[in-house]
Parts: C-alpha cells; sequence; structure tokens
C-alpha cells in the first residue's frame, strides 16, 4: 500500500549548525521502513559523529560541498556526489563555505 509523508509528519532533530529531517523510518510509517532523512549543514557546520549499523547507506549530496570523514579519511563532498558507507563504519560531515544538503537512505537490519 503506498504511503505519503506530509511535511507535517516528519522528525527534525538540530544541532549546533546542523537539521537532520527524518523523512521516513518505522516512527513516521508506522511499519518497518526504509530509513530516510534529509541532512541540512550550514557553512563550515560539522555534523555529529556516527557509527552506521548493521546496513549499509547511501547518501547524495543534493546541494553544497563539504568533506564526509570515514573512519578517519577525508573524502571530497561535491553536489550530485553519492558515498558508500558500508555497515559498522565511522562517519561524520563537514560543511563548505556554502553549507552541504545530503539524502541519506537505509534499510532497517536483518
Amino acid at each position: 500500500m503506498p504511503i505519503i509523508v506530509n511535511v507535517d509528519d516528519v522528525r527534525i532533530q538540530r544541532g549546533d549548525g546542523w537539521t537532520q529531517i527524518i523523512v521516513a523510518d518505522a516512527g513516521v510509517i508506522g511499519v518497518p521502513a526504509m530509513t530516510t532523512c534529509r541532512w541540512v549543514f550550514e557553512a563550515e557546520a560539522r555534523g555529529p559523529q556516527q557509527q552506521q549499523g548493521d546496513t549499509d547507506q547511501l547518501l547524495y549530496v543534493i546541494r553544497g560541498s563539504g568533506l564526509a570523514v570515514v573512519n578517519g579519511q577525508e573524502m571530497p563532498l561535491t553536489a550530485e556526489c553519492v558515498l558508500w558507507v558500508e555497515r559498522g563504519e565511522q562517519y561524520q560531515f563537514v560543511a563548505g563555505p556554502a553549507g552541504l544538503e545530503i539524502l541519506q537512505g537505509f534499510a532497517p537490519g536483518a
């Protein structure tokens, strides 16, 4: 059955210079679902340190630029690039001077 998530249904978390908009997950959809988040970083902001869980994830850079620091390795991010993070990897995003916006998606663990 198709499900539409409206802006009033999303959950938002904020940090120092970043916003995570949880567009879809089991809490938003009401059933086990792929987790989809939109991350918005202000210029030069650092996101939280994170560790990927049981599944791989795909991250798509919508706009802006910056760095992904994955297991201590810095990787440049530019608009429309894709970053693949494997299970268990630690990562953090650092926005460039124009900010950074990322779409994140991963399926629930088995």
